[in-house]
Parts: C-alpha cells; structure tokens; sequence
C-alpha cells in the first residue's frame, strides 16, 4: 500500500502543520522491514494484517505495538530515523512503559535545557510547575468525582512534590473507582483488562505526540518536574497530565459502544484510537488565550508555554486547556497556538 493513499487504518494520524503534510505510523505486530531498491528513504512495512510502502521524509512519528515478534531493525532504517529527526516508540502487550528511541538534538540559542535543569532543581519553581499541572488535572476528573474546596486549597499551600503526588494519588484513585463503576466493571487501573490495554495504547499514542514537540523545541523529554525519576520520558509524563480527559473519554465511549458484542483487546484498540482522533481534532474553546483551536494542538501548546516559562519569555506557566466560553482579557504569552483562530 503506497503512502500516498494513506488513510490506513494502521497509521496513528495524519495532519498537516505545514506546506508539507506528514503522518505518524502505527503498525500492529511488526514483521519486517526492508529498504526499497533504488528508492532514496523508502521501506516496506509488513505486519500482521498486511504490508504499507512509505517514504520516511513524510513520516514524522513512528510507534509499534503489540506481541513480540521476530521483527529486526536494519541500522540503515535506525539511521535514517536520526538524520530525520523520527521519534520511534515501542509498545508491547503488557509492557509498563513503552520505550523510545530519540534522535539526537542540534543546537539551541536560547539554552532552554539548562534552564530545564534549573528550575527543576528550584523546589518552589518546580513546585509551581508541578501544582499547575495537577490543577488542570483535577479540573477534568470533575466530569466523574467531586473535588472538594479544601482540596484545592491543599494543593494551593503545597510547598512541596511529595505533597503534591499525595493529593493527586488521592483524587486519582476516587477518579479510577468512578470510571470503572460507571462502565460496570470490577477492575483497578493496574490490572489486566482490555480497558486498561486500551488506555495504555492510546496513552502512549498521546505520549509519543508530546515527545515530537519536546524533542522539537530542544527540551530534554527525561527532566520532568511532578514524575521525578529520569530513567524514562518523565517530562511527557508531566505534559500529559492535563490532557489524560482526552484519552480516558475515548477509551470509555469505545467500551460502552463495542461492550454489547463481547469485543476482543484488539478491536476495542482500534476503535478507541480511532474515537482520541476525532477527540483531538475536534476545536475548543481555550479561555487562558481567548482562542479557539484543535484539541491536538493544544498539547503543542503546552510545550510552547512551559518553553517559555522558562525562557523568561512568559512570566507564569498557563497551560492553554479547553474550557467554557466567558469574559476576560487573555494572558499575556510570548507564544501562539498553531492553527488557533
């Protein structure tokens, strides 16, 4: 299958953020991969399910999933993902965390990785970072539990992370309990069910989404500032936060539409993957910038106003969320959201 008629159901995405459209894959049970003869960047792809011919110059994001297989990665192909600047994820059945291979970054004017480092190791300013985040969390799992005044005031006197965790853990396990009640299933967040695959793929369909725009922006995807170690991609983690809603009420809307017909993990993948992508291209209102603008590329967003929160470029980290349409006069930021109107 040629990349030019790709509306694959195997791809993650396609959208178009500049005069040239690039796509992100996701290809299911890997098999092979091999370089096209006399074709400059262009492998085939086989998979379980069929095979799909592309041009890596278009392809700006890369995630495999699914059981292990034989799949070797030619060094040619690994190469080549680093001179493009091609972010690759890997997502196994039952795998805690997906892991990633990340091209190396050029130069940066502005310095905004030691600035990264610094305010990380400056417990107030990490603190506020870290508080803001869980704010904009705690606002979304509204839709399922009550998050009372004192917590709010609890989180707004935190003086530190260990604090701030605590209050999210809390709010977070309410949160799980009424999600998997309202869907009529026994199960935690941590035990095996198809509910959970689906959250953790579409979690890490998200996650790699973030990574591009960290990567891109020459920030350092392991320095994170709420998820404190930096053995993984804590700073996506960090990120995503504000934007779990999105994935948790694809996820939800899949399950109760598929549950009638006993589906498999599978099925009930493809079809939340495919519910987060009308999610994410869906446009809201964002009330912090008086704009409307694409759910997708409001995680763009949040990278550019974290940058420039740290650059001294913003003078406070104003995540721009999705929110009801009121009065008010816009923070002043020294960025804009691509494609906001």
């Amino acid at each position: 299958m040629k990349t030019l008629q790709l509306t694959h159901p195997d791809s993650i995405w396609t959208w178009n953020n500049s005069s040239k459209k690039k796509f992100s894959l996701w290809l299911p049970y890997l098999l092979s991969i091999n370089p096209i003869p006399r074709k400059k960047h262009q492998f085939r792809f086989e998979y379980n399910g069929g095979e799909v011919e592309v041009d890596l110059k278009n392809v700006d994001f890369i995630l495999i999933y699914g059981g292990k297989t034989n799949c070797t990665f030619p060094l040619e192909f690994l190469d080549l993902l680093n001179d493009l600047g091609i972010p690759l994820a890997i997502h196994r059945r039952n795998q805690p965390r997906p892991y990633f291979f990340s091209p190396s970054n050029g130069s940066d004017n502005v310095d905004i990785l030691s600035k990264q480092i610094e305010f990380r190791t400056n417990e107030r300013k990490r603190c506020f970072i870290a508080k803001t985040l869980i704010r904009a969390r705690l606002e979304k799992m509204e839709s399922l539990i009550a998050i009372s005044g004192t917590t709010q005031e609890q989180l707004s006197a935190a003086i530190s992370i260990a604090v701030v965790r605590n209050i999210e853990a809390t709010a977070t396990r309410r949160y799980w309990n009424a999600y998997y009640d309202a869907l009529n299933i026994d199960v935690s967040r941590r035990e095996a069910h198809i509910v959970n695959s689906a959250l953790d793929a579409c979690s890490t369909f998200m996650a790699g989404i973030l990574l591009r725009w960290i990567l891109f922006h020459k920030l350092a995807p392991t320095h994170g500032y709420l998820h404190q170690p930096t053995n993984y991609i804590s700073l996506v983690y960090d990120l995503i936060e504000p934007f779990r809603y999105i994935f948790e009420q694809a996820v939800f809307a899949s399950y109760q539409r598929l549950s009638e017909n006993n589906t498999d993990e599978n099925e009930l993948i493809a079809e939340s993957i495919k519910e987060l992508k009308v999610l994410l291209n869906e446009e809201v209102w964002v009330p912090t910038m008086q704009i409307t603008a694409r759910r997708k590329n409001l995680m763009h967003g949040v990278v550019l106003a974290l940058r420039s929160y740290l650059a001294g470029e913003t003078k406070r980290f104003a995540i721009p969320a999705e929110g009801i349409r009121k009065g008010g006069r816009p923070i002043k930021a020294a960025f804009r959201i691509p494609g906001a109107k």
